[in-house]
Protein backbone atom coordinates (compact mmCIF):
# COMPACT_ATOMS: atom_id res chain seq x y z
CA UNK A 1 0.00 0.00 0.00
CA UNK A 2 1.40 3.36 -1.06
CA UNK A 3 1.95 6.07 1.53
CA UNK A 4 -0.27 9.13 1.10
CA UNK A 5 1.19 12.58 0.45
CA UNK A 6 -0.01 13.77 3.87
CA UNK A 7 1.95 11.01 5.60
CA UNK A 8 5.01 11.75 3.47
CA UNK A 9 4.88 15.43 4.47
CA UNK A 10 4.37 14.51 8.12
CA UNK A 11 7.29 12.10 8.19
CA UNK A 12 9.48 14.60 6.32
CA UNK A 13 8.96 17.00 9.23
CA UNK A 14 8.86 14.55 12.14
CA UNK A 15 11.85 12.40 11.17
CA UNK A 16 14.52 15.16 11.22
CA UNK A 17 13.01 16.66 14.40
CA UNK A 18 13.13 13.27 16.12
CA UNK A 19 16.70 12.61 14.95
CA UNK A 20 17.77 16.06 16.17
CA UNK A 21 16.08 15.48 19.54
CA UNK A 22 17.72 12.08 20.00
CA UNK A 23 21.10 13.55 19.03
CA UNK A 24 20.69 16.28 21.63
CA UNK A 25 19.83 13.69 24.25
CA UNK A 26 22.93 11.65 23.39
CA UNK A 27 25.45 14.48 23.12
CA UNK A 28 24.09 17.01 25.62
CA UNK A 29 23.38 15.27 28.95
CA UNK A 30 21.80 18.43 30.40
CA UNK A 31 18.98 18.17 27.85
CA UNK A 32 18.19 14.47 28.25
CA UNK A 33 15.27 15.11 30.61
CA UNK A 34 13.69 17.50 28.10
CA UNK A 35 14.24 15.07 25.23
CA UNK A 36 12.61 12.32 27.28
CA UNK A 37 9.72 14.68 28.07
CA UNK A 38 9.28 15.46 24.37
CA UNK A 39 8.91 11.80 23.43
CA UNK A 40 6.82 11.08 26.53
CA UNK A 41 4.35 13.80 25.50
CA UNK A 42 3.60 12.14 22.17
CA UNK A 43 1.90 8.94 23.45
CA UNK A 44 0.62 10.77 26.55
CA UNK A 45 -1.57 12.94 24.32
CA UNK A 46 -2.80 10.22 22.00
CA UNK A 47 -5.40 7.57 22.77
CA UNK A 48 -2.80 5.73 24.87
CA UNK A 49 -3.93 6.14 28.51
CA UNK A 50 -0.76 7.78 29.86
CA UNK A 51 -1.32 10.49 32.52
CA UNK A 52 0.48 13.56 31.19
CA UNK A 53 -0.30 15.70 34.26
CA UNK A 54 1.82 13.46 36.48
CA UNK A 55 4.54 13.60 33.85
CA UNK A 56 4.55 17.41 33.97
CA UNK A 57 4.83 17.32 37.77
CA UNK A 58 7.73 14.88 37.57
CA UNK A 59 9.72 16.79 34.94
CA UNK A 60 8.96 20.08 36.71
CA UNK A 61 11.16 18.87 39.56
CA UNK A 62 14.21 18.76 37.26
CA UNK A 63 13.61 21.45 34.61
CA UNK A 64 12.26 24.99 34.49
CA UNK A 65 8.43 24.90 34.33
CA UNK A 66 8.37 27.19 31.28
CA UNK A 67 10.69 24.81 29.39
CA UNK A 68 8.64 21.81 30.47
CA UNK A 69 5.48 23.47 29.16
CA UNK A 70 7.03 24.43 25.81
CA UNK A 71 8.65 21.05 25.16
CA UNK A 72 5.56 19.10 26.21
CA UNK A 73 3.30 21.32 24.08
CA UNK A 74 5.61 20.74 21.10
CA UNK A 75 5.38 16.98 21.63
CA UNK A 76 1.60 17.26 21.88
CA UNK A 77 1.42 19.03 18.51
CA UNK A 78 3.44 16.20 16.95
CA UNK A 79 0.65 13.72 17.63
CA UNK A 80 -2.20 15.91 16.31
CA UNK A 81 -1.73 14.66 12.74
CA UNK A 82 -1.87 11.03 13.89
CA UNK A 83 -5.05 11.85 15.81
CA UNK A 84 -6.67 13.17 12.66
CA UNK A 85 -5.69 10.17 10.56
CA UNK A 86 -6.63 7.60 13.21
CA UNK A 87 -10.01 9.15 13.98
CA UNK A 88 -11.00 9.54 10.34
CA UNK A 89 -10.04 5.90 9.79
CA UNK A 90 -11.75 4.54 12.88
CA UNK A 91 -14.85 6.75 13.08
CA UNK A 92 -17.01 3.99 11.66
CA UNK A 93 -16.06 1.61 14.46
CA UNK A 94 -18.60 0.73 17.11
CA UNK A 95 -17.08 2.53 20.11
CA UNK A 96 -16.61 5.77 18.19
CA UNK A 97 -20.14 5.52 16.84
CA UNK A 98 -21.33 5.42 20.44
CA UNK A 99 -19.41 8.63 21.12
CA UNK A 100 -20.96 10.29 18.07
CA UNK A 101 -24.46 9.26 19.09
CA UNK A 102 -24.11 10.36 22.72
CA UNK A 103 -25.90 13.44 24.02
CA UNK A 104 -22.66 14.79 25.51
CA UNK A 105 -21.14 14.74 22.01
CA UNK A 106 -24.16 16.49 20.50
CA UNK A 107 -23.96 19.16 23.18
CA UNK A 108 -20.25 19.71 22.48
CA UNK A 109 -21.08 20.14 18.80
CA UNK A 110 -23.16 23.22 19.65
CA UNK A 111 -20.13 24.97 21.15
CA UNK A 112 -17.80 23.75 18.44
CA UNK A 113 -20.03 25.08 15.64
CA UNK A 114 -20.29 28.49 17.34
CA UNK A 115 -16.58 28.97 18.02
CA UNK A 116 -14.39 25.99 17.09
CA UNK A 117 -10.97 27.53 17.78
CA UNK A 118 -11.83 28.92 21.22
CA UNK A 119 -13.71 25.73 22.13
CA UNK A 120 -10.59 23.71 21.35
CA UNK A 121 -8.32 26.05 23.34
CA UNK A 122 -10.58 25.92 26.41
CA UNK A 123 -11.06 22.14 26.17
CA UNK A 124 -7.29 21.62 25.84
CA UNK A 125 -6.56 23.88 28.80
CA UNK A 126 -9.22 22.73 31.27
CA UNK A 127 -8.71 19.22 32.71
CA UNK A 128 -12.39 18.97 33.66
CA UNK A 129 -13.72 19.29 30.09
CA UNK A 130 -14.07 15.97 28.22
CA UNK A 131 -11.42 16.71 25.58
CA UNK A 132 -11.93 13.41 23.76
CA UNK A 133 -15.17 14.86 22.36
CA UNK A 134 -13.32 17.68 20.61
CA UNK A 135 -10.55 15.30 19.54
CA UNK A 136 -13.23 13.35 17.66
CA UNK A 137 -15.18 16.42 16.55
CA UNK A 138 -12.36 18.30 14.84
CA UNK A 139 -11.30 15.83 12.14
CA UNK A 140 -14.79 14.49 11.50
CA UNK A 141 -16.10 18.05 11.05
CA UNK A 142 -13.32 18.83 8.57
CA UNK A 143 -11.71 21.46 10.82
CA UNK A 144 -8.29 22.48 9.40
CA UNK A 145 -5.44 20.52 10.96
CA UNK A 146 -3.19 23.61 11.26
CA UNK A 147 -5.80 25.49 13.31
CA UNK A 148 -6.39 22.41 15.46
CA UNK A 149 -2.67 22.11 16.19
CA UNK A 150 -2.39 25.80 17.07
CA UNK A 151 -5.42 25.65 19.37
CA UNK A 152 -4.06 22.58 21.16
CA UNK A 153 -0.63 24.18 21.58
CA UNK A 154 -2.13 27.37 23.05
CA UNK A 155 -4.49 25.46 25.33
CA UNK A 156 -2.00 22.90 26.63
CA UNK A 157 0.78 25.42 27.33
CA UNK A 158 -0.68 27.02 30.51
CA UNK A 159 -2.03 23.67 31.69
CA UNK A 160 1.39 22.05 31.45
CA UNK A 161 3.03 25.06 33.08
CA UNK A 162 0.77 24.91 36.14
CA UNK A 163 1.47 21.21 36.73
CA UNK A 164 5.20 21.64 36.12
CA UNK A 165 5.20 24.57 38.56
CA UNK A 166 3.57 22.35 41.16
CA UNK A 167 6.37 19.83 40.75
CA UNK A 168 8.99 22.57 41.03
CA UNK A 169 7.63 24.34 44.10
CA UNK A 170 5.68 21.88 46.30
CA UNK A 171 7.13 19.29 48.63
CA UNK A 172 5.66 15.78 48.68
CA UNK A 173 2.99 16.26 51.40
CA UNK A 174 1.69 19.51 49.87
CA UNK A 175 1.94 18.06 46.37
CA UNK A 176 -0.13 15.05 47.42
CA UNK A 177 -2.76 17.30 48.99
CA UNK A 178 -2.84 19.51 45.90
CA UNK A 179 -3.26 16.52 43.57
CA UNK A 180 -6.10 15.08 45.66
CA UNK A 181 -7.83 18.48 45.76
CA UNK A 182 -7.42 18.98 42.01
CA UNK A 183 -8.67 15.47 41.21
CA UNK A 184 -11.73 15.93 43.40
CA UNK A 185 -12.52 19.36 41.96
CA UNK A 186 -12.00 18.19 38.37
CA UNK A 187 -14.24 15.17 38.94
CA UNK A 188 -17.07 17.37 40.21
CA UNK A 189 -16.62 19.91 37.41
CA UNK A 190 -16.36 17.13 34.81
CA UNK A 191 -19.73 15.77 35.91
CA UNK A 192 -21.23 19.29 35.83
CA UNK A 193 -19.86 20.01 32.35
CA UNK A 194 -21.09 16.64 31.06
CA UNK A 195 -24.58 17.29 32.46
CA UNK A 196 -24.55 20.76 30.93
CA UNK A 197 -23.62 19.38 27.50
CA UNK A 198 -26.42 16.82 27.75
CA UNK A 199 -28.81 19.64 28.70
CA UNK A 200 -27.69 21.70 25.71
CA UNK A 201 -28.21 18.70 23.41
CA UNK A 202 -31.74 18.22 24.77
CA UNK A 203 -32.55 21.92 24.62
CA UNK A 204 -33.00 22.04 28.38
CA UNK A 205 -30.05 24.38 29.00
CA UNK A 206 -28.73 27.35 27.08
CA UNK A 207 -25.14 27.64 25.97
CA UNK A 208 -23.12 29.69 28.46
CA UNK A 209 -21.01 32.77 27.68
CA UNK A 210 -21.80 32.36 23.97
CA UNK A 211 -21.43 36.08 23.24
CA UNK A 212 -18.00 36.22 24.87
CA UNK A 213 -16.81 33.08 23.09
CA UNK A 214 -18.03 34.33 19.73
CA UNK A 215 -16.36 37.71 20.26
CA UNK A 216 -13.03 36.11 21.15
CA UNK A 217 -13.35 33.74 18.21
CA UNK A 218 -13.89 36.74 15.93
CA UNK A 219 -10.76 38.45 17.27
CA UNK A 220 -8.76 35.23 16.83
CA UNK A 221 -9.97 34.89 13.25
CA UNK A 222 -9.10 38.50 12.44
CA UNK A 223 -5.65 38.10 13.97
CA UNK A 224 -5.05 34.94 11.98
CA UNK A 225 -6.11 36.62 8.75
CA UNK A 226 -3.81 39.58 9.47
CA UNK A 227 -0.85 37.27 10.11
CA UNK A 228 -1.63 35.32 6.94
CA UNK A 229 -1.69 38.51 4.87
Amino acid sequence: MLMSNDWKKYLAIVAPISIAAISLGVWVPELRQLVLLFFYSIPANSFVPVPHELGMIYFGQYCAPSLVALVAAAGTVMVCFIDYQAINFAFGLKHLKRVKESEVYRGAIQYFLKAPFISLVIAAAAPFIPFYLFRVLSPTAGYPLQKYMLAIFIGRLPRYYVFALMGATLDLPNLTMAIVLILGTCWLLYRRVSRHLVGVARGEEEMEVVEVVEAVEGVATQTEETVTV
